[in-house]
């Protein structure tokens, strides 16, 4: 199964995602995770990412696409991945269209997390605060919000065209949250 999370970020994305792929034994992509261990590692990759994560603006496409082609490309992706912060334009979205289809695989469902952008800004001031991340500054989180209704927001659509969206309520409890999760991917499974 290949499944897909929206939302802005503080919308609990990653943490739903995480959940998903260690209950169904299914690959976690993060792009976030796979974009701060290149910088982490500090390498040419690592130097080319660094002023974007810094700044909050979207990483180039042909840079995101290629970390996604590599990350579905490792052998724990064969049985279903999850993504999680990809894509976030159309144009990544295209780009993931055509390398799935590259891929011979398809996305069984998108969920998209609905989070007011009060509870967004909560949860990640307060993520930072928790994790200290240093690209959770609140500048660098309103520009990220800001970017995300405008570039990402529109997705939905999108995959909702497609017939495969599920709009989550994400302002209830990670439980709840899941509990509603797990009854829409069991819908799917009786499809496939």
């Amino acid at each position: 199964m290949n499944v897909l999370l929206l939302g802005p970020q503080g919308s609990g994305k990653g943490t739903q995602a995480k959940r998903i792929a260690g209950e169904y034994g299914l690959a976690y992509v993060g792009t976030g995770d796979i974009m701060r261990a290149a910088v982490a590692r500090d390498g040419d990759l690592g130097g080319h990412l660094r002023p974007y994560l810094d700044s909050g603006t979207l990483v180039p496409d042909e840079l995101t696409v290629a970390l996604i082609r590599d990350r579905l490309d490792d052998e724990d992706s064969t049985p279903g991945f999850v993504l999680d912060g990809f894509p976030r334009t159309m144009a990544q979205a295209d780009a993931l269209d055509a390398l799935l289809r590259e891929l011979d695989r398809t996305l069984d469902i998108v969920f998209e997390l609905q989070v007011s952008k009060e509870v967004s800004l909560e949860r990640l001031l307060k993520r930072a605060r928790e994790e200290g991340r240093s690209d959770d500054t609140p500048d660098v989180i309103e520009t990220r919000l800001a970017t995300y209704h405008r570039e990402t927001a529109p997705l939905a659509e999108h995959y909702r065209a497609q017939g495969i969206l599920v709009g989550i309520h994400g302002e209830r409890t990670i439980n709840e949250v899941f509990a509603e999760i797990q009854q829409a991917l069991e819908q799917v499974s009786v499809r496939r």
